[in-house]
């Protein structure tokens, strides 16, 4: 038995911070039914094809048009019986195709309703259209990210994207248990904005005491050291000197008493102020090592420490395989997709793969079936054009 199974969630997102939500709920035993236009997501045709795949296995595919009467009947037969509605448009959008907050809440009371916008339902911003990298740069993550004294960075993913993600299956899985002791719904109001400004936590704090900005350190910090990547005879290295006992730790691992006796990097602060000095001595070192050979002395030691890999490298790796971290399916026309695997791993209640990513309307008419529409009127609704079907 899996947590969320009996749980009929309406996904109506799409790109990436929904459609993860969704998957993580499908994977939870969720019956999740990825809503799309007759034509899918915008993003289908991304990766070659493998966007939309790589990201809604564990759902079912219904296609429909709801600028159409027909559309709109179809998903207001199954709000009636939802659990879970998701939907990630531009504040008003939803209102105005009819399934907003206010009608959804009358039909079905005991709905969870999660709406996923850039900036959320109120304030100022509310009306604009947010993706990832603008939020990037509005919370000062760009502005903070990038070479040393360089040019500021986006940052090479997209964090805030799939943190949402998170926190909007986190928030349903709430909202849900929350029902249970009341018996009611409730609309959960998920933003990229207070997301990343989430992420952004220790630099506002930082901020708040100091009144100071972060600045670009490239792999460094401003307020620790060392912690940065270092260059070795191979592979780089990160090492993470977050407190005095991990330099004390680094010293002895290394045999680098000179260091660990050398009162100017006692302290953290101490460090810091001499970044230049002791940041040279450390490169230096390990510029005359290789990777394995520095990280053969350091990770028994119990420093936190890593190769920089790229990514083709961490999929490979052994331990991403004994963690299952990366999945593969296969899919007709486009081959095998590789994605990432769902990071929550609970014991009584293993996440697997029990439905490939749908195409577009893959489980129209089978759904339909399914809230009473006879064969004919799901023939005269595709004749329409407010449905689509494979």
């Amino acid at each position: 038995m899996l947590p969320l199974s009996d749980t009929l969630v309406l996904d109506l997102t799409q790109v990436i911070a929904g459609p993860t939500a969704g998957q993580i709920l499908g994977d939870m035993g969720a019956d999740v039914i990825k809503v799309e236009p007759l034509n899918g997501e915008h993003f289908r045709p991304h990766f070659g094809g493998a966007w939309v795949p790589s990201m809604n296995r564990n759902k079912r595919g219904l296609a429909i048009d709801l600028r159409t009467d027909g559309g709109k009947d179809v998903l207001m037969r199954l709000v009636k019986k939802a659990d879970v509605f998701m939907e990630a448009f531009t504040p008003g959008v939803i209102d105005k195709l009819g399934f907003g907050w206010d009608v959804v809440s009358k039909v079905n009371p005991q709905a969870i309703y999660a709406s996923i916008s850039g900036y959320g339902q109120t304030g100022p911003y509310a009306p604009r259209a947010g993706y990832d990298p603008c939020i990037q740069a509005e919370i000062g993550l760009m502005d903070a990210t990038g070479p040393y004294q360089g040019e500021m960075c986006r940052v090479g993913t997209a964090p805030i994207d799939y943190s949402t993600g998170l926190a909007c299956a986190g928030g349903i899985a709430f909202a849900l248990l929350h029902r249970i002791k009341t018996g009611k719904g409730q609309r959960l109001d998920l933003s990229l904005f207070d997301v990343g400004m989430h992420l952004m936590s220790h630099w506002i704090t930082n901020h708040g005491l100091t009144g100071e900005n972060p600045e670009r350190m490239g792999t460094s910090n401003t307020i620790l050291c060392p912690l940065r990547v270092f260059p070795t005879k191979t592979q780089p290295v990160f090492v993470a000197g977050t407190n005095d006992a991990f330099w004390r730790l680094l010293c002895t691992a290394l045999g680098r008493k000179d260091w660990l006796d050398d009162e100017r990097f006692k302290t953290n602060a101490g460090r810091v102020a001499h970044r230049a000095l002791l940041e040279g001595m450390i490169e230096a070192y390990f510029l005359e090592h290789t990777a394995d050979e520095l990280l053969e002395r350091l990770i028994p030691a119990g420093m936190p420490c890593s190769a920089a890999y790229k990514v083709s490298d961490v999929m490979a790796s052994e331990h991403a395989k004994a963690r299952g971290s990366v999945l593969e399916i296969d899919y007709p026309g486009i081959g095998p997709v590789k994605s990432a695997a769902n990071p929550i791993k609970l014991s009584a209640a293993p996440v697997e793969t029990r439905q490939k990513s749908p195409a577009v309307g893959e489980h129209t008419v089978e759904i339909m079936r399914e809230v009473g529409y006879s064969d004919d009127e799901i023939a005269t609704l595709k004749t329409a054009k407010a449905i689509a079907t494979t």
